[in-house]
């Protein structure tokens, strides 16, 4: 089996002292790929260092809600251009994140259209961030600006509104840990209802980790945790969970054979 991880931070610190060791890890459990994610215009350097110096990963360019404060969309650009790198392949994770302040408001959504805007100049798809604010996620993507080369929601805790959004508009979902863990009879519904080749999968490491791994830094060995859930979920074999989101992924990701 291989697997695809589309969404993980390894130039977090909490890689310092193993990253080489854990990437190799990674390798020899037949992860293919990875997509390291920015979420600020230095942490979206980061991640294309990393990319360039590892065959198998990939890199996305970001500012995180949390960060909108510190950073400008034009930086990331700025970079974009002046790296040429043909290994950044989306723009993300952006978005809402209301869990904390709910005083920036317009700021976060201001800055989440630019890097839509951003994403439709550079001809990639966008990582949506969103947490505590699915509904003005919903009127953005719905209403406000489309993103014309892709959109996959990340870490995706589904809504009435955004799973239906994700069915009209055949938006990519990405589930990692968070399915592991104890959930409202609901989410198994929501699962059910997206069709299989909208969905991939993510660990965020190394946030997140699954059951069986809750207090431990999360990285993308356990990819086969959040599959053998999404299977329970879907009452299908884990053989197929994997073949078709690692399929999804490298769609998704413009990623060649």
């Amino acid at each position: 089996m291989k697997y695809f991880d589309t969404h993980a931070h390894y130039n977090d610190k909490a890689f310092n002292e193993n990253r080489e060791e854990i990437l190799k890890k990674c390798k020899d459990a037949k992860v293919q790929y990875i997509v390291n994610v920015g979420s600020s215009v230095k942490e979206s350097l980061e991640c294309i260092n990393i990319a360039n110096s590892h065959d198998f990963i990939y890199a996305s360019i970001g500012i995180h809600p949390y960060n909108i404060k510190e950073d400008n969309v034009q930086d990331l650009y700025d970079m974009y251009k002046k790296e040429e790198n043909k290994k950044v392949v989306a723009v993300g994770e952006i978005g809402l994140d209301y869990h904390f302040s709910k005083e920036d408001k317009k700021e976060q959504i201001n800055c989440f259209i630019e890097q839509i805007e951003l994403a439709n100049t550079l001809k990639l798809p966008i990582l949506v961030h969103t947490r505590d604010a699915s509904l003005d996620t919903y009127k953005i993507l719905k209403d406000e600006k489309k993103a014309e080369y892709g959109t996959l929601l990340h870490c995706f805790n589904p809504t009435d509104d955004l799973v239906r959004l994700v069915l009209d508009r055949g938006y990519t979902v990405a589930f990692g840990g968070n399915i592991t863990y104890k959930r409202a009879p609901s989410f198994g519904k929501y699962l059910n209802e997206i069709p299989l080749e909208q969905i991939v999968v993510e660990t965020d490491a190394p946030y997140l980790p699954p059951v069986p791994l809750r207090g431990t830094v999360n990285d993308s060995t356990n990819l086969k945790y959040i599959c053998k859930r999404l299977a329970e979920y879907r009452g299908i074999d884990e053989n197929i969970i994997v073949e078709n989101v690692y399929n999804n992924a490298k769609k998704f990701y413009k990623i060649p054979d």
